[in-house]
């Protein structure tokens, strides 16, 4: 007789929009006992906690970890709190996912990622774009040799309008809309040598890439376009003629010259015309419970804290440039908790 597995006990830390719109939701469908649900507002954590099914709620997070003692803590509370929050859980060394970005800057995720590697226990960021399932089917294309190595990469990603407020990074249109194109690009290209940035900050950049591998890169990010039609497009290049686009991180199409290859095409329809599948929302939450399961090992989890510090350190990169009007290096981590080759 099969013994029946357990479900992965996990509390939560944020009770906002986001995370009550898009990461609550997933616990419903997975193998998740919410063992406990923390906001600043007990008002709103008592709400999240009524409404998906959580055991308790509190408005401590240390005092939370250390009654429910969880097998994973999923945290969505903005980047300042995200860098406190996981080293709470690391200290407990209990697994730790965090919403994007990480932190607010590359030194402070490697200080997360530092606190990860000495605790021996997993601290991930939720970069959706990395999950999705047409991006599955990307980086399968491109691990083939027929595609050969990548070779251009083009992005143009534009939402509607963003108040960037210097003082709330949520507000901040290249920190917090953009993290997610800066980081598929290094997820899709690997190691980024340099980056030039025209901008017209806060709203609009246009930006070269060159990666270690000698490919080259664009991204057109904006916020000058609208909520309503927002444009999500990307065109990766490989061996003559091996083109890949990809619409909304959810449709893909992969061509040979002129004769289709693969493509992935999915059919659904929701209410708010989404698939939290398909975007990738589900999935890493799944890759979060299967490795608190002990099921799934940390070097199959695409978005460890390592790589978020590495985006960051890009992000950074560009803003430098988009000051300078110079080409600029992101910063390469050593094993200390400091960047270096700025």
């Amino acid at each position: 007789m099969t013994a029946t597995r357990k479900p992965v006990r996990i509390a939560a830390i944020g009770c906002g929009n986001h995370a009550t719109n898009r990461v609550y939701p997933c616990f419903a469908k997975l193998e998740v006992d919410l063992v406990g649900v923390c906001d600043l507002d007990r008002g709103r954590a008592e709400a999240n906690a009524r409404r998906f099914g959580a055991a308790a709620a509190f408005t401590d997070a240390a005092a939370m970890l250390d009654a429910t003692r969880p097998d994973g803590v999923v945290v969505c509370a903005g980047p300042q709190a995200h860098v406190a929050m996981a080293l709470l859980a690391l200290e407990r060394r209990i697994p730790v996912y965090t919403e994007k970005p990480a932190a607010p800057t590359a030194d402070e995720a490697w200080r997360v990622a530092q606190a990860s590697r000495a605790a021996g226990t997993l601290a991930m960021t939720g970069f959706k774009y990395r999950y999705g399932r047409a991006m599955d089917k990307v980086m399968a294309i491109m691990a083939a040799p027929e595609f050969g190595p990548m070779k251009a990469l083009s992005v143009v990603r534009c939402g509607g309008w963003m108040q960037n407020d210097p003082r709330d990074l949520r507000t901040q249109f290249l920190h917090d809309f953009c993290c997610h194109p800066i980081d598929m690009v290094c997820h899709v290209g690997g190691e980024i040598d340099e980056v030039y940035t025209a901008s017209t900050a806060p709203d609009s950049y246009a930006i070269t890439v060159r990666f270690a591998s000698g490919a080259v890169g664009s991204l057109l990010l904006s916020c000058r376009a609208d909520w309503g039609r927002p444009v999500d497009r990307t065109e990766i290049l490989g061996a003559p003629g091996h083109i890949i686009e990809i619409e909304d991180q959810i449709f893909m199409r992969y061509h040979v010259g002129t004769a289709p290859r693969a493509s992935h095409d999915p059919r659904f329809c929701t209410a708010g015309s989404d698939s939290m599948e398909e975007t990738g929302f589900i999935p890493e939450m799944r890759a979060f419970v299967e490795h608190c399961a002990g099921t799934r090992p940390p070097e199959r989890i695409p978005s460890r804290i390592e790589e978020s510090a590495r985006s960051l350190a890009v992000f950074e990169a560009i803003q430098r440039s988009a000051a300078s009007r110079r080409p600029e290096r992101p910063a390469r981590f050593d094993g200390a908790s400091r960047a270096i080759g700025a």
